[in-house]
């Protein structure tokens, strides 16, 4: 939006801006921009609220210069249905300041909204819609005593000054508030995960592990978290792993088909590890991410040949092949183990592929594991 003033007019306070954006990470949210806004100018009382247009209510307030008494009558008493200035302002697009005494006309003022404006001792309000929507607007309020007098349009003129750094501050909190509630929600399922999780963001950053994880890392030498990144252990599962969360974060943006890809830590004496990662999609938390989910076969009961044949159409050797490669064995083992020739095994794992649309091996693994591993 592009302001033109005058060119006498001073900028905004600068004092008022730093809390302004200070607001975005203040516990308190803006309760201090608007204080110090009401004292710079001449104001009784401030509000930034969010309205919801339908039922008309408040969803949300920020407020300076107003009892916490009167501030729950208030809200509890749904009074902005009486408040006039502040429904008719609801329904207004956004623009710039305006003196609620320049809107008197098309307020349709009552005896009672009278009698209850000077039981406040009030005279006039400055009131700027923000940003709207079909559903909700937020507005910017301040309110004037007798005493103070009315808002002269010099003094909206400054105050629009602030309009720009207030709009963009005000969007860039929805934002931030968005993503902290995808990030809360997105750690609760992934919290309620069995399996031993962990988030990478869209670097390959460890932003949050679940409990299962943390337990595991901490008997588990093969692995670990170090500078907020994952580690292996063994250097060539550790290359792979860079290879792959590479991969599937670009398919997590949108930027390649590499859908999931799977890695065993091979162990002496037990079933290896086995290490999923899968692009986290449709996430607010960061622009894409995956999830690594850890699987120790000793805990948990891989699938069966006989379920993964019934859940993807596949052959009895179809079947078994799909069941050994969950378990770790490459195409050298599955053969010898079934006396059958590699070129036969990979025949076999070429009409897999084609059964259940896959390409690679960890993806068809990682697919077999996330629909059936119990």
């Amino acid at each position: 939006m592009s302001l033109s003033y005058k060119s006498e007019m001073i900028l905004p306070d600068a004092n008022i801006v730093h809390a302004l954006y200070e607001g975005l990470t203040d516990r308190e949210g803006f309760h201090h921009f608007l204080d110090l806004l009401r004292t710079t100018h001449n104001a009784c009382a401030a509000e930034l609220v969010v309205v919801r247009k339908q039922p008309l209510q408040i969803d949300h307030l920020w407020y300076a210069g107003l009892p916490d008494d009167f501030i729950d009558w208030y809200t509890k008493n749904n009074m902005i249905q009486q408040d006039l200035v502040s429904r008719y302002a609801t329904f207004q697009p956004p623009g710039l300041f305006h003196s609620a005494l320049s809107i008197k006309d098309e307020l349709n003022v009552t005896k009672d909204y009278e009698r209850w404006q000077n039981d406040q001792n009030m005279l006039d309000s400055a009131w700027l819609v923000v940003h709207c929507t079909d559903t909700h607007a937020i507005l910017l309020t301040m309110q004037r005593t007798v005493d103070q007098g009315i808002y002269h349009p010099e003094e909206l003129a400054r105050l629009n000054q602030l309009v720009p750094f207030v709009r963009q501050a005000v969007l860039l909190y929805q934002q931030i508030d968005q993503r902290n509630v995808a990030k809360k929600t997105l750690t609760s399922v992934v919290n309620a995960m069995p399996q031993a999780t962990l988030v990478l963001n869209e670097q390959a950053v460890v932003i949050h592990s679940n409990q299962s994880a943390k337990a595991f890392l901490l008997e588990e030498k093969l692995l670990s978290v170090r500078n907020e990144r994952l580690m292996f252990q063994q250097n060539d599962v550790q290359k792979a792993y860079l290879r792959s969360s590479v991969q599937v974060i670009r398919a997590s943006m949108g930027q390649g088909e590499y859908d999931a890809d799977t890695l065993f830590l091979h162990r002496v004496g037990r079933p290896p590890l086995i290490v999923l990662i899968r692009p986290m999609e449709s996430t607010d938390v960061s622009r894409g991410g995956a999830l690594v989910t850890i699987v120790e076969p000793a805990k948990r009961k891989l699938p069966k040949a006989e379920t993964i044949g019934q859940y993807f159409s596949l052959s009895p050797a179809e079947s078994e092949l799909c069941e050994d490669l969950v378990t770790g064995l490459t195409l050298k083992d599955i053969s010898k183990k079934s006396g059958k020739t590699e070129a036969t095994i990979r025949s076999y794992l070429k009409n897999v592929f084609i059964k259940t649309n896959h390409s690679r091996q960890g993806e068809l693994i990682s697919s077999i594991l996330s629909a059936l591993l119990h």
